[in-house]
């Protein structure tokens, strides 16, 4: 997939080759992109963007070897996949278990085990008068807003659990335990806490428009919410390693692409004053155990 702007400053995406790479080699893997952009006659790369596997890396290496006219040594030519740190940040606290949520998971789990079972609760539904569109969903383990998307369906849905409860002897005896009242507050909190990274996600993967300008945003309005619940004592225990894997990528402004705050600049929104804000937050957040200057 390429990005480039022509000379009347339009914006155009092109998938530009699909090629089938047989190994995970770094070498392989770079020579294939290299090839592409050679039989494109592609003089001027500005960046390229890749997921986060040492071997991505390795081969973000040799590429930039074979290239002129790369910005700063390539300090800035590899920039990070937004929605994919996103899944990493927040998979860092999906890691640790949550009873409220492997109670509703063994239930759905049970639930969508066979047709017949899918059938009852679906009238179980109709006995409590629920009424929604979405169904009972599992979960995509390489995808962490699977998760959000089933926590949501469950809760939608939270009056027709009892109700199957009732219609089918073996759910209590099959499950450790029935959610209770408590549990649904805590879903309700957990899907509050992770809709900020829904929207964000969606944002990244959906828009059909130039949204780089807004990167720097984005990762200081995530940074600023892991911040706002880390005192929480509702998310104590996922919210440090959602942190520390936020900083890994996104905490020191030294580990972002200078073309990201040349965007962020570009904007007519922000403008300077901007970012100095934003150079002033990481400044704080690296140096919170010393004291700083104005300067």
């Amino acid at each position: 997939m390429a990005h480039f702007i022509t000379e009347d400053f339009v914006m155009h995406k092109r998938v530009v080759n699909l090629r089938e790479v047989d190994t995970h080699k770094a070498k392989d893997m770079a020579r294939e992109l290299l090839i592409c952009i050679n039989e494109w006659g592609m003089k001027n790369v500005m960046t390229m963007t890749v997921d986060n596997a040492k071997t991505n890396d390795a081969a973000i290496n040799i590429i930039v070897k074979e290239l002129l006219g790369i910005y700063e040594n390539s300090k800035h030519f590899h920039v990070r996949y937004m929605a994919h740190i996103i899944n990493l940040v927040v998979k860092m606290g999906l890691k640790h278990q949550v009873y409220h949520v492997k109670s509703i998971h063994d239930a759905v789990k049970y639930i969508r085990a066979s047709p017949q079972r899918i059938k009852t609760f679906n009238q179980a539904m109709k006995d409590a008068a629920v009424e929604t569109q979405r169904l009972l969903c599992g979960e995509t383990p390489t995808r962490w807003n699977s998760t959000f998307e089933f926590l949501r369906s469950a809760y939608d849905v939270k009056d027709a659990f009892l109700e199957y409860s009732h219609q089918d002897p073996m759910f209590q005896k099959s499950v450790e335990r029935i959610l209770s009242h408590s549990d649904y507050e805590m879903i309700k909190k957990m899907m509050e806490f992770l809709e900020k990274f829904n929207m964000k996600t969606e944002k990244k993967l959906c828009s059909t428009k130039p949204i780089f300008h807004t990167y720097t945003q984005e990762i200081l309005d995530i940074e600023q919410h892991l911040r706002k619940h880390e005192t929480n004592p509702d998310f104590l225990f996922m919210v440090p390693d959602m942190k520390e894997k936020y900083d890994k990528y996104w905490g020191d402004y030294d580990n972002i692409s200078d073309y990201v705050f040349f965007a962020t600049l570009l904007d007519p929104q922000c403008k300077s004053k901007f970012m100095k804000n934003v150079f002033t937050q990481m400044l704080k957040a690296k140096n919170k155990d010393n004291k700083m200057s104005v300067d």
